[in-house]
């Protein structure tokens, strides 16, 4: 989203004017402000994508499919006796909101709209000539380094493998729990019958090691969650059917600072503080140390 976009505002639902008339999980539609002829809709891809050189192929997928379902809702509901699609990209082509959006233009005979395209031009044939195998040239290279379209089925298999990743991090985090109640039980249970404070410091130290061993299985799962929504959504190319969650992030830029760079690999070794804030982790953990605590004073007494 951007904040000073005001398609992004209609897509957030932060526009209580506009007359949205359809949204799914891909595009937004709605008219105009000032509509050329009444049925002028606008369709947005949700993302905040300024022109059509930055559209991903699974956006334009989802673009072209309500353009087609909305053209026909057009005819059904105002009768034109004919349809203009119309997309514009930067100053020259008359791109007023930096955000890419189609028209969807009915027309009848004498509306207001009037003639769109030049009634002669006088180019020289050796410059169409010319243009043409350029353009195709440009085609032919595109086409071969374009990777193929995302298939729904690979799409839904990728989610799998990382669905998968995500309930064996789960599950990884309940057993980490389980393996270490009979620890502290067993050392807490000497130490206050034994009276050795030792055993007590023991099971201190292996409850701070078990609370970092599932802090890393619960950020582990977030970001592998991140990965999830990321693909689910297709808010960014990721490549197919990868497991490293850093693909979810933007990356860095090459000139980025070395303390950005610093910072990320502390990261990567130490959860951040909302992770051990999390119900799953702080209440539990500080629970033990505390009783921990309180065995260690009673034994060294």
């Amino acid at each position: 989203m951007s904040e000073s976009c005001e398609f992004c505002e209609i897509v957030d639902h932060d526009d209580p004017d506009a007359r949205e008339v359809y949204r799914d999980e891909g595009v937004v539609a709605f008219f105009p402000t000032e509509p050329a002829v009444l049925g002028h809709v606008l369709i947005v891809p949700r993302r905040h994508v300024p022109d059509i050189w930055s559209l991903e192929p699974d956006e334009a997928s989802q673009l072209s499919r309500a353009t087609l379902l909305l053209a026909d809702a057009i005819r059904e509901a105002v009768r034109p006796e004919g349809l203009n699609v119309i997309q514009s990209n930067g100053d020259a082509a008359t791109q007023t909101v930096d955000h890419l959006h189609v028209h969807l233009v009915p027309r009848w005979t004498d509306d207001a709209m009037g003639p769109m395209w030049p009634a002669k031009t006088d180019y020289l044939e050796a410059s169409k000539e010319r243009a043409m195998l350029d353009v195709r040239s440009a085609a032919q290279r595109l086409r071969a380094s374009v990777e193929p379209p995302l298939a729904p089925e690979d799409r839904r298999k990728h989610l799998d493998y990382i669905q998968a990743v995500v309930t064996r991090q789960s599950a990884a985090s309940s057993s980490a729990k389980g393996w270490l109640l009979p620890i502290v039980t067993a050392t807490f249970g000497f130490a206050l019958t034994q009276g050795s404070w030792p055993l007590a410091a023991l099971g201190i130290v292996a409850v701070v090691l078990f609370a970092y061993l599932d802090a890393n299985y619960l950020r582990s799962e977030k970001q592998f969650r991140r990965l999830y929504n990321t693909v689910a959504r297709s808010s960014r190319k990721v490549p197919l059917f990868t497991l490293d969650p850093v693909d979810a992030d933007e990356p860095l830029p090459g000139d980025a600072p070395a303390a950005s760079k610093w910072k990320k690999a502390v990261h990567s070794y130490m959860p951040e503080r909302s992770i051990w804030a999390s119900w799953s982790i702080a209440p539990f953990y500080i629970a033990l140390l505390l009783l921990g605590t309180g065995v260690l004073v009673v034994s060294a007494l």
